[in-house]
């Protein structure tokens, strides 16, 4: 007698069940503003500096979702309780947050200080670079959410 195989991949359900158990908050488009107000005053009243949105995508096509949802706890841990509140969406409202945000590469951290634009992290990357990342965030003033302009090559046969 055989036992069917587990499936151990991935899979979005299990990412945000992940998240929310670390105790992250979970967006959506539609209240958007007002979880990110809520957010950010749920980060204030536990004085946490800033807001951190982690945009999901599906981790079958982009697998380095899986990696950065077991790396991002432990990367605010390093911080303290009250510095990084953390939140996240899952799509399809995630890649619309994305694009708000002018996140062109995935997967993307946002950073948000009092629901303010202050910068984003894109692209996965090692543990070094996400510390120094991070203190760079909260060292940075609220800035112009950047504008995404794509590139075309002059020339270039279609």
């Amino acid at each position: 007698m055989t036992t069917p195989a587990t499936s151990t991949a991935p899979t979005l359900e299990r990412l945000r069940g992940q998240l929310l158990g670390h105790g992250f908050t979970e967006l959506a488009l539609d209240t958007l503003g007002d979880d990110i107000a809520a957010a950010a005053s749920a980060a204030a009243a536990s004085a946490a500096e800033m807001l951190v949105v982690l945009p999901l995508d599906n981790p079958a096509q982009r697998p380095e979702f899986f990696d950065l949802t077991v790396v991002l706890p432990e990367i605010v841990r390093q911080f303290g309780p009250d510095t990084f509140r953390v939140a996240f969406a899952c799509p399809p409202d995630s890649m619309a947050i994305a694009k708000r945000f002018g996140v062109l590469r995935h997967p993307a951290l946002i950073f948000l200080r009092e629901g303010r634009y202050v910068g984003a992290i894109e692209g996965l990357r090692d543990w070094a670079d996400y510390l120094q990342s991070f203190v760079r965030m909260r060292a940075e003033a609220p800035q112009p959410i950047p504008i995404p302009i794509p590139l075309s090559v002059s020339g270039a046969r279609s």
